[in-house]
């Protein structure tokens, strides 16, 4: 997001304090150590506060917020302690000695926050910082205690010319080096990290924002390696630039955009084409955007319960309470509304259109329905078609004689029972392609039956379990009728064994006296399931027919 007019101005305005810092120094420093000193700690303060407030406006994380809000703090705390020391503390005392000592704390301290704040880049808004990352203050802790005890055991600084110490004639220890060490580890691990961070393809283009305050840094100290004190820290003293650069150097990874700020929200508010706004609890209307229409704040009130329709029901408004007031939003409601009427004037067409379809529809499944029943008919006659035949011719040539018209017309009873039976097992199979055991074995039942009036002796044994394949059923009735059939008129007597389980479908016939024999070849073409055995044998008078068909499989 592009950075706000006021967010420019106040950068300038905090670089110009620090500049004008140096000015100070150069045109006062043989004038009025006091006043120049003062004036350059105010410049800084001023700068260091202008900073904070942008953070406390412009930051969106409380905690990266906190973290350079810190920075500050530490930046005025190290100018105040200089300050102090220079102009408020006898020379050469216990006082301006401790004074002395306390520039390690906010030099120690300052960098942590930083580091924080860098860890936080690329890290989701609810995503905490891992608490062992704060373990990092228990050295700086110790290295500041060492250096605040230094008077006990000198390990920081060593005053060769003994009392009174003073930071004119002093070496450095063993532990001025671990703290300076301890800075630079730190530095250079969040320098790191930041760059990684800012080397991602989308921030490239702004990766010299952040690196143009260390650039500078490394510049002034270049000039004092190669010009001594004339060069750069003639103006500007060690601990002036380094607040400088890390203040700077913070604010180069907000203005990249790795700190996430909303900086230039106010511009993207007004260039939004959404209608919203924001009114304060009193009802004072606090921000809105150029689309936004005129609401009063009782309406914006009404709205948080419910839609509210303004001009005309042309403007939808509904609003949302927020912390210290409500959030609302309007929505230009005239189009759609133009688009219901005219969709209201189609409904009555839209509406005979769907009735004649449905009534199409409903003529289409009706007709696939009565297409479906009629070629199931067709194939119910065809199966059938032989023994209706026989049934019409006994019935075109009915005998005179009483005797012989009885018999006849309980052979037309024996064929019609097939014909019912497997009429209706075709119609089962219709509706499942298994059919239940206990079918087959009540259709042979009720042939058994026929026959028996007939005039035959007959037995029956049936014993199913389980459903079957509709076509395997319907073979081994098509055998049954076969012998049967074979057999008429002259049989006079019939045992049947009907046994269907899980595993097969096994029918026995023996009959006695049949008028015809029915050859393998004859019960193999009734059969029709090459999967299946049937055999036909017979001895003196009596034919036996056994048929076994597998029940298993996908189709059972």
């Amino acid at each position: 997001m592009r950075n706000s007019r006021k967010t420019r101005v106040l950068n300038c305005v905090c670089i110009a304090l620090v500049l004008l810092s140096g000015v100070v120094r150069l045109l006062m420093k043989n004038v009025d150590a006091v006043s120049f000193n003062l004036l350059i700690c105010t410049l800084f303060t001023a700068a260091a506060v202008i900073w904070i407030s942008q953070l406390q406006r412009r930051l969106l994380r409380a905690q990266t917020r906190r973290n350079l809000i810190a920075v500050g703090v530490f930046v005025i705390l190290w100018m105040m302690l200089r300050t102090v020391k220079y102009i408020y503390t006898p020379y050469n005392t216990v006082a301006e000695r401790y004074c002395w000592y306390l520039y390690y704390l906010p030099q120690t301290f300052i960098l942590l926050p930083m580091l924080f704040s860098v860890l936080q880049i690329g890290r989701a808004s609810d995503q905490p910082l891992d608490r062992r990352w704060r373990l990092l203050y228990l050295p700086a802790f110790a290295l500041v205690l060492g250096i605040l005890t230094n008077d006990l055991h000198q390990l920081a600084f060593r005053f060769p010319e003994g009392i009174p110490w003073s930071d004119s004639a002093y070496e450095h220890g063993v532990l001025y080096f671990a703290s300076m060490a301890w800075l630079a580890v730190v530095f250079f691990a969040m320098v790191f990290i930041a760059l990684r961070r800012c080397a991602v393809h989308g921030n490239r283009k702004k990766l010299w924002m952040p690196l143009a305050p260390l650039a500078s840094a490394l510049f002034c100290f270049l000039s004092y390696f190669i010009l001594g004190d004339g060069g750069v820290l003639s103006i500007y003293k060690v601990p002036e630039i380094l607040c400088f650069t890390d203040c700077a150097f913070m604010e180069g990874l907000i203005l990249a955009g790795l700190l996430p700020s909303n900086d230039g929200y106010d511009e993207l508010w007004n260039a939004s084409s959404i209608g919203a706004g924001i009114m304060a609890s009193s009802g004072e209307m606090r921000r809105s955007a150029s689309q936004t229409i005129a609401v009063k704040p009782a309406q914006v009130r009404q709205a948080e319960h419910g839609e509210i329709l303004l001009q005309d029901g042309n403007v939808s408004l509904r609003s949302h309470r927020i912390h210290g007031g409500y959030g609302f939003w309007t929505k230009d409601t005239s189009e759609l509304n133009r688009l219901n009427r005219e969709l209201a004037e189609l409904g009555d067409v839209l509406t005979e259109e769907n009735t004649m379809l449905d009534a199409e529809n409903r003529l289409a499944q009706e007709r696939v329905r009565m297409e479906q029943q009629s070629r199931l008919y067709d194939g119910i006659a065809q199966s059938v078609k032989p023994q209706l035949e026989r049934i019409n011719e006994l019935l075109d040539h009915v005998p005179q004689e009483e005797m012989a018209f009885e018999r006849s017309m309980k052979y037309a009873c024996i064929l019609n029972a097939y014909v019912k039976r497997r009429s209706n097992l075709l119609l089962l199979q219709d509706q499942s392609n298994r059919i239940d055991g206990g079918e087959l074995c009540l259709a042979i039942g009720e042939s058994m039956e026929y026959l028996r009036l007939y005039g035959a002796e007959t037995h029956a044994q049936f014993r199913a379990q389980g459903s079957i394949s509709g076509e395997k059923l319907l073979a081994a009735y098509a055998v049954f009728e076969a012998v049967l059939e074979a057999a008429l008129p002259d049989v006079d007597a019939a045992l049947v064994t009907l046994t269907i389980s899980e595993a097969t479908l096994e029918l026995r016939m023996e009959l006695n006296a049949p008028s015809r024999l029915l050859t393998q070849a004859e019960a193999e073409r009734a059969l029709g399931l090459p999967q299946a055995a049937v055999r036909v044998d017979a001895e003196g008078l009596t034919e036996y027919l056994t048929l076994l068909i597998p029940a298993g499989g996908e189709d059972g």
